[in-house]
């Protein structure tokens, strides 16, 4: 292969491995289970697949075999957690349930917006605001929900508010409706 070809292969694993940690991050909000989950199951994938960390060689240009084992869990431990949970989000069942949850607090985020004007200059550009519900499940569960400010308005601290669910495919359920 051209040299060529195999750095732009590395770039190209590179983005991917950083693509899909960051939708699985994206998809984990909206599915109702504990982190370690599918970290969990994404490192188990990439323990019992542990032999091919040889095959990593190409990628981190050394033998050394620490660095190409690291290599192997990060890669396909990030394939694999996308994998899980758009697998439960997609084969979700079609029938929803709602569930009353209890509004512990609210919580906005203010982050300062900048814009650049020169080659090495930035100015301010306004405010951008996130909106965070912190949510008590009746089996003791809370979790923080990242809502829109539609939804953080009409919250109320101590007042229940309502959440379509559904039972994702691999079992862990997955918020469909309320956020």
């Amino acid at each position: 292969m051209g040299i060529l070809f195999i750095k732009i292969l590395r770039i190209f694993v590179v983005l991917a491995v950083l693509f899909s940690g960051t939708m699985g991050y994206v998809i984990s909000e909206k599915t109702l289970a504990a982190w370690w989950i599918p970290v969990g199951v994404a490192l188990a994938a990439g323990m019992l697949t542990l032999p091919l960390y040889r095959k990593w060689i190409w990628l981190t240009t050394v033998e050394n075999r620490i660095v190409n084992v690291l290599c192997h869990l990060v890669c396909v431990g990030s394939f694999c957690y996308v994998l899980f949970l758009s697998g439960n989000n997609l084969l979700a069942d079609a029938d929803e349930y709602e569930v009353t949850v209890t509004v512990l607090d609210k919580r906005m985020e203010q982050h300062e917006k900048r814009r650049k004007v020169g080659k090495h200059r930035y100015v301010s550009d306004g405010m951008r605001y996130e909106y965070y519900l912190e949510v008590a499940f009746d089996n003791g569960t809370v979790k923080t929900l990242h809502v829109s400010r539609a939804v953080y308005r009409n919250a109320q601290k101590g007042q229940p508010k309502a959440l379509s669910l559904s039972q994702g495919g691999l079992g862990l359920p997955v918020i469909k409706q309320g956020i």
